[in-house]
């Protein structure tokens, strides 16, 4: 097992018992098997990517989060902040080359 899979295995028993989530409950929300979550958290098996995107759904979190060597428990605020954050960044660049294009495309 690689340092980076301990890593997550560590934060996802951290995020998941943070949140309140028994192993069982906590395969039902995310639609796993127990048995397979329990194979994850004991290092047996690694999650597909699709399963790490449901894990931190439901966990609400970001994907880096889950690969920090210190877990930092995030509020969904914090998440949300930190969308509309990029969301503004994402406004601010669409406007500058929408006048790019506007100032060009008058050019001769």
């Amino acid at each position: 097992m690689t340092h980076i899979q301990q890593i997550f295995i560590q934060n996802l028993r951290f995020y998941r018992t943070n949140a309140g989530f028994s192993q069982l409950a906590f395969s039902e929300k995310i639609g796993l098997s127990p048995n397979y979550l329990n194979a994850v958290e004991n290092g047996k098996n690694f999650p597909s990517l699709d399963v790490i995107q449901k894990i931190v759904d439901v966990l609400n979190l970001l994907p880096y989060q889950m690969f920090l060597e210190t877990p930092q428990p995030q509020n969904k605020t914090q998440k949300n902040e930190v969308i509309q954050l990029a969301t503004e960044l994402k406004q601010k660049v669409v406007k500058q080359v929408d006048d790019f294009i506007s100032t060009y495309s008058t050019l001769d």
